[in-house]
Order: structure tokens, then C-alpha cells, then sequence
């Protein structure tokens, strides 16, 4: 009986991870073709405009997402087969992210008319923000916490590919800039009402507002997931902000190829965080030692395969760039080679935090490492950028030192808290 538990647990196992792993091969393959283009047709200076919207915007992102990516993931994956509770927690949830782009718009709009550096791009913003509203509906955390991860490839990779091929029909010069955020956007907010209809229709959930009591109940749940997230966003995101701030966009263009690049990258790996993070939490509730020792080995697999990427990425930077972008990036290629370490850091640390601290419920440790980081990414940043000038060279090395160091953190109290993960035996 035993056994055959066994077997079906590693069919789903197996049958999400092909799943996911489709949809970050489209999420490779798709950027690497769009990608490129945007860049040679809008040139360095306006993509850099866009990229500097998208990550003001993202910060309302990560406000409306409150973390419920993770939170919600757990709060699905332990209800799931309860349909009253799974019902609450699914409106809970939707209902308190509603709210929070409601406010997210507000603030936004509050901000761009009171800036003249915001407001001669007002209309950029308030498209971009359309990212925020389709994030909101798409609940990539429902999908996840069912194991029902065919859901989130087929529409994800509809979208994806829907937007791929109208931005090479409707963008053709640096005067369709606009385009870009209505694509994107348009992209996001179809996926979000379709993924609504399916769950109201194949999972007989319909959407309705909550009482406050359970949407305060799971924003108090999300709250250190939520705490990192910002702190996430304050030595990642924050950079890009800061150097368009302080620099100018094609600065922030140089530097928001390089490092897009290699998130692109590292997105190889998202497939394992994602399909085995609703794994380990039920398997951490029947066995430590056995999620312990798979754990173990999915963590030393990563690392091994994140060495070799990183080798190839770094010798063969230039030739591809080139191939690319057909334009001057060699400042590009020398930012991704100081960028380059993250390829095995951030693939590391995704096991350590995502899959870790947060199923074993060490919030507040995940909490409180993402805020190290955060602080002291803005004292290294500062330090860089205004006392020794570095600009985008600034910028790439504080977020290397960041995210190594806040890896580092999270490794150690790991293993003080007795879970073993890091030993290359059994």
C-alpha cells in the first residue's frame, strides 16, 4: 500500500515537473527571441525607459502578491482536499489581493503626477501597471498548491507566445514603445480571467468577496513572506531604480541587458523550486529524515548542474551578446561576467529559502535574512555609486555581494536548526 502511495506521489511529482518544465522552456526560448529585438529596435536608451517602468511597477507587484505565492501555496496545499476550506482560503486570499491593487493604483497614480521625471511618461506607467492587474488574478499559488501545474503551463505559454508574435507584427520602431506595456499587460490580464473561469468552472469555485476576519487571518500568515519579498525587491529591483534615478536610461539599458540575461538563465531552474515545494511540505509533515535526505540530493543535483552553466556562460558571454544584439553591449557583457556567480548562488538559494525555511515554517528566519540583505544592499549600492562612481559596475558587484551573502546566511541557520541539506553523501 505503502508503495503504490509512493508511485502515484512520483507520477505527480514527474507529470508537474515535465509540466513546468515546458513552460520555463517557453519562458527561455520565448524572452531569447523577443528579447533581442526589443532592444535593437528600441534602441539601448528607451529600453532602458521601459525597463525602468517595469521595475518601478514591480514594486506594487510584490505589494499586491503580499507573498501569497508561498503562503497561499502552503494554505492550498494543506486544504485542498477539504472544498469549504479551500474555498475560503481561495477567495481570502483573492479578496485581500483585490485590495491591495486597489491601493497599489492609488499610490501609484499619487506618484507619477507628483514627479515631472514620472509624469512626461505618465501614460507608460498606468500601461505597465496592467501587469500588477493581471498578476492579481492569476493564481499561479492555486494552481501550484492543487499540483495542477498543466494549468498554469498551457495558459502562461498562450499568453507568452500571443505576446511574442504581436511584438514582432506591431513594434517596429522606437515610436511603438508604448506597445510594449499594452502587449505585456494584455498578456497578463487575459491569462488572469481565463485562469478565474477555469478554477469557477472545473474546480467549482466561484469568486466571492470575504469577510475581513479571513483576509486579515491570511495577510497576518503572509506577513514574514511578504516582508522578505520587499526586502527581495529593495537589493534587486531597487538597483535598477536607483540607477535610473541617479544615472540615465541608457545606463539603465546597458545594465538591465546583462542582468535579464542572466535571469533568463537561472529561470532553468525554477521548474525544480516550483514542483517540489507542495512535495516537500506534505512529505515534511509524514518523514524529517526522508525530506531531509531529498532535500539533500535535489540541493547537491543543483549545484553541480548551476557550475557548468555558470563555465559556459562566462567564456562564451561575448560571442553570444554579440550574436544577440548586433550593437556596442561589450558594457552589457562585462556587467553579466560580474553578474556571472549568481547563475550558482541564486539557483542555491531558491532551494534554501523557497524550499527549506518555508515548508519547515522558519518564516521569520526567511524574513529576517531577505531584510539583511536588503540593508545591506542599500548601504553597499550607496557606497559604490556615490563615494567611488562605479555606476552599473556599482551596482552588479552590490548585488553579487548581497545575494552571496544573504545565501551564506540562510545555509547557516539551516544547519543550526539540524537540517542537514549540505553533505554530498547518501
Amino acid at each position: 500500500m505503502i508503495k503504490k502511495f509512493k508511485r502515484a506521489e512520483n507520477k505527480k511529482l514527474y507529470s508537474n515537473f515535465i509540466s513546468l518544465s515546458f513552460l520555463h522552456a517557453a519562458n527561455l526560448i520565448l524572452p531569447l527571441i523577443t528579447f533581442p529585438y526589443i532592444v535593437r529596435t528600441l534602441g539601448i536608451e528607451i529600453y532602458g525607459l521601459v525597463i525602468f517602468a517595469q521595475a518601478l511597477i514591480s514594486y506594487f507587484s510584490i505589494i499586491s502578491e503580499y507573498g501569497f505565492n508561498f503562503s497561499g501555496t502552503r494554505e492550498i496545499s494543506l486544504t485542498k482536499n477539504n472544498i469549504e476550506e479551500l474555498t475560503t482560503a481561495y477567495n481570502s486570499i483573492m479578496t485581500a489581493r483585490f485590495v491591495l491593487v486597489i491601493i497599489c493604483f492609488v499610490v501609484m497614480a499619487i506618484i507619477v503626477f507628483s514627479f515631472e521625471k514620472f509624469s512626461i511618461h505618465w501614460e507608460l506607467y498606468f500601461l505597465t501597471f496592467g501587469m500588477v492587474i493581471g498578476t492579481m488574478l492569476f493564481p499561479t499559488w492555486f494552481f501550484q498548491g492543487m499540483e495542477k501545474m498543466k494549468y498554469i503551463t498551457i495558459l502562461s505559454v498562450s499568453s507568452k507566445a500571443i505576446f511574442t508574435i504581436s511584438i514582432f507584427v506591431f513594434v517596429k520602431s522606437p515610436s511603438d514603445y508604448l506597445l510594449v506595456p499594452v502587449l505585456n499587460s494584455g498578456g497578463y490580464i487575459f491569462v488572469g480571467i481565463i485562469s478565474v473561469i477555469i478554477i469557477n468552472v472545473n474546480f467549482k469555485i466561484p469568486f466571492k468577496i470575504q469577510k475581513s476576519i479571513n483576509v486579515w487571518r491570511h495577510l497576518r500568515e503572509g506577513y514574514y513572506i511578504f516582508i522578505s519579498t520587499i526586502s527581495t525587491n529593495l537589493y534587486t529591483t531597487t538597483t535598477t531604480v536607483v540607477l535610473g534615478l541617479v544615472t540615465n536610461t541608457t545606463m539603465v539599458g546597458y545594465y538591465a541587458i546583462a542582468e535579464k540575461a542572466l535571469r533568463i538563465i537561472v529561470a532553468i531552474f525554477s521548474p525544480f523550486t516550483q514542483t517540489i515545494y507542495p512535495h516537500v511540505i506534505q512529505l515534511a509533515k509524514n518523514s524529517f529524515e526522508e525530506t531531509v535526505v531529498f532535500l539533500r540530493r535535489i540541493l547537491n543535483f543543483t549545484i553541480l548542474i548551476s557550475i557548468f552553466i555558470w563555465i559556459i556562460g562566462f567564456i562564451f558571454a561575448k560571442p553570444i551578446f554579440h550574436l544577440l544584439f548586433s550593437q556596442n553591449v561589450n558594457h552589457s557583457i562585462l556587467i553579466f561576467r560580474i553578474l556571472s556567480p549568481l547563475i550558482i548562488i541564486l539557483p542555491t538559494a531558491s532551494i534554501l529559502f523557497n524550499v527549506v525555511l518555508l515548508p519547515f515554517k522558519m518564516d521569520k528566519y526567511f524574513s529576517r535574512i531577505y531584510m539583511t540583505g536588503a540593508i545591506l544592499n542599500l548601504f553597499v549600492l550607496g557606497i559604490l555609486l556615490f563615494v567611488f562612481k562605479l555606476s552599473t559596475v556599482g551596482a552588479a558587484i552590490s548585488l553579487l555581494i548581497c545575494e552571496f551573502t544573504i545565501t551564506i546566511y540562510a545555509a547557516i541557520v539551516i544547519q543550526r536548526n539540524n537540517i542537514k541539506v549540505f553533505s554530498f553523501y547518501k
